[in-house]
């Protein structure tokens, strides 16, 4: 008489949160990155709040310094009111309750971190997808695809979640809006994604060149419904207007209190001062790039990347301080190729993550594994992404909303190239390319269905791509100024250099 073993309790448990899982694959990624994010950030080493994070949570305490919240109490020309205010209520719990700070930041952060590997960029991703049959979505991005790209987050960027920062808040409100705009057809989607567009614009000011393309978007027409005629269209596009206003509105207000400007942009420069932008064009000019460090093995938290091609023509070139635009193009105009190569090697440099945070801890260590791990996924994903453009444009009807997506997430990275770079300045190009690797690589479907001639080309090409990138960084890394740093150096920190 043979004996059948019961199934254990647990493998009934695991199917049913597996079916859950496959059900609902946005809410399973969010919990589980939740988690993941939230356990290293608590386990990771003290941070003190010193330069643009701490400045952000300066401006929060702003509201409340009189003793009860006040709007007009804020008065920062060079930062947008919008962050701060999402702040403030945190500002204050932290006051009444005496919760730390850092508390507080990571909390939000292990939920910025889920929401926006997990759900938001994901739900984006397949608003892109055409649709199926008889107009149905596109199948939604699996769970197992959604913490790949948290994966691929997490060994990248996981730092930035310690800091009140607004890059990933301000790519999050993009891409928030990007979808609602995509796929919303109601006047409340048309609302959500103005607010989201316009704080992504006075969370970081370059966001502004992403504002015309997603005004398109919301006029490109939509099939209509039979419950949705062209009366709710234009109510979900005046719901848009209205969005922008609603976040822009008080910009506006406090540009004209503090500073006699009818603008509701943030400003970007002191009153009567010179433009930040000019500023930064001129260093950008003069370095390939810059990061910011906390490490006691570097003389100053400033980590500039020494551009001599760019520092030889602003000498002989450039004006004593660049004012106006006429003056850069006056430059590009004196030496096209030189400010062509500058740009470039802006753009390599500002993909070139060596360090997974945006305060550099320590800075003469070797960086090689991540860099490796960086080509790999940026080459990657950029064959997978180019093959899909080029199947949509193959189409007898080129996707235009997608088309205009992709313009809108990246012509704010083209308009940082001349100034001077940081690795988040191109974090849209930057995760599109993890994104694109996370959902839509089938790379044993490519390799079986490959040929034996495209097997060795696609290596060559691979060994090629390393052994370039490795190259360009490593003259990027020699630029280093109060001393150079190899990324291939030993496990001992290097010796002081200056």
């Amino acid at each position: 008489m043979s004996v059948v073993a019961a199934p254990l309790p647990t493998t009934g448990r695991l199917a049913r949160a597996h079916a859950w899982a496959e059900r609902r694959p946005g809410q399973a990624a969010f919990r589980v990155l939740f988690v993941a994010f939230g356990v290293y950030l608590f386990t990771s080493e003290s941070v003190d709040y010193r330069y643009d994070d701490g400045y952000y949570w300066t401006l929060a305490n702003q509201y409340w310094q009189s003793g009860s919240f006040d709007l007009y109490a804020f008065d920062s020309s060079l930062r947008g009111y919008f962050f701060p205010l999402l702040l403030a209520p945190l500002a204050w719990l932290g006051e009444a309750c005496s919760i730390p700070t850092v508390t507080l930041v990571r909390v939000v952060g292990a939920a910025l971190a889920a929401g926006f590997f997990g759900v938001v960029v994901p739900g984006l991703w397949q608003a892109l997808q055409p649709a199926g049959a008889n107009g149905a979505e596109a199948t939604p991005v699996s769970w197992q695809r959604r913490l790949a790209f948290g994966a691929l987050g997490f060994v990248f960027w996981r730092g930035y979640f310690n800091y009140p920062l607004t890059d990933f808040p301000s790519l999050l409100a993009l891409a928030g809006g990007l979808w609602a705009l995509l796929r919303g057809r109601s006047v409340g989607s048309g609302l959500l994604a103005g607010v989201a567009v316009a704080a992504a614009v006075n969370f970081r000011p370059v966001y502004l060149a992403a504002l015309p393309l997603a005004g398109l978007l919301a006029l490109w027409p939509r099939p209509a419904t039979r419950r949705r005629g062209p009366a709710a269209e234009w109510g979900r596009r005046l719901a848009f207007v209205g969005g922008l206003a609603l976040v822009g509105g008080p910009q506006l207000l406090l540009n004209q209190h503090h500073f006699d400007a009818a603008t509701p942009l943030v400003l970007t420069h002191p009153p009567g001062g010179r433009s930040l932008y000019f500023q930064q064009l001129q260093m950008g000019l003069c370095n390939q790039k810059y990061e910011t460090s906390e490490a006691d093995d570097h003389p100053a938290p400033q980590m500039f990347f020494a551009d001599p091609a760019g520092q030889a023509l602003w000498r002989h070139s450039g004006p004593e301080t660049l004012t106006t635009t006429a003056e850069y193009l006056a430059l590009v105009r004196a030496s096209p190729a030189v400010v062509a190569g500058v740009w470039g090697r802006h753009l390599f440099n500002a993909l070139d993550v060596q360090y997974p945070t945006p305060y550099v801890k320590q800075v003469y260590v070797p960086t090689w594994s991540l860099a490796w791990a960086n080509y790999t996924v940026l080459g990657a994903g950029l064959l997978v992404l180019l093959a899909g453009l080029r199947r949509a444009v193959a189409g007898r009807r080129p996707p235009v909303p997608a088309l205009l997506t992709l313009a809108a997430l990246l012509l704010p990275c083209a308009a940082v190239l001349p100034v001077l770079v940081e690795c988040r300045f191109l974090l849209p190009l930057h995760l599109l390319l993890c994104a694109a690797l996370a959902f839509g690589a089938r790379p044993l479907h490519t390799w079986k269905n490959a040929s034996a001639r495209a097997r060795v080309l696609g290596l060559g090409l691979y060994l090629g791509l390393l052994a370039g990138a490795f190259t360009l960084s490593a003259q990027a890394q020699a630029q280093l100024e109060g001393g150079p740093r190899a990324i291939f150096e030993g496990l001992k920190p290097a010796p002081k250099p200056w």
